[in-house]
């Protein structure tokens, strides 16, 4: 995925499957730029086009930016008096691009929540906003999970599907 920066660069991502201490094992360094390239351009991009290939060749720095989820079993936990969760915190999930979006709405609700039961009521307020985000948090973790499946796909067109739907 490339994104277009504010200042006019480009930033590419490039998903990994790999262990997850591939790049904290020591083996590969992410301060040697050639040596990233050269293990991203002959392992996993070797078939790749070379407009695509370019992205690598002229990247400036590499980063490892591991991606975790949260199990949708992990949704519908006992609340805690006096504390809870918004956004990623709640519902970690592979990024879909709504992150933000997600945080602003758990963020809105909860202080509806709050809004209607005042602050003598927080703890009513809280399991209120969570049993009402435990579903759209569910839906957050399934619909990352999917996409992930579909961007690891060996099937290219499952992925432009996805991309066009």
């Amino acid at each position: 995925m490339t994104q277009r920066q504010g200042n006019g660069s480009y930033r590419t991502y490039f998903g990994l499957q790999v262990p997850e201490n591939f790049f904290r094992n020591g083996a590969v360094d992410l301060q040697d730029v050639e040596a990233i390239r050269r293990l991203l351009l002959s392992d996993f991009y070797a078939d790749w086009s070379e407009e695509y290939k370019d992205l690598i060749r002229h990247a400036a720095d590499f980063r490892a930016w591991p991606l975790y989820t949260l199990s949708t079993e992990d949704m519908g936990w006992k609340s805690v008096p006096g504390f809870t969760l918004v956004g990623d915190a709640a519902h970690l999930s592979i990024p879909g691009g709504e992150g933000v979006n997600h945080a602003m709405t758990d963020s809105l609700k909860l202080a509806s929540k709050i809004a209607e039961h005042g602050i003598e009521n927080f703890d009513q307020a809280v399991q209120e906003y969570e049993a009402d985000m435990f579903p759209r948090g569910i839906t957050t973790i399934t619909e990352g999970k999917a996409a992930a499946n579909v961007m690891f796909s060996e099937d290219p067109q499952e992925f432009l599907q996805l991309m066009s739907s």
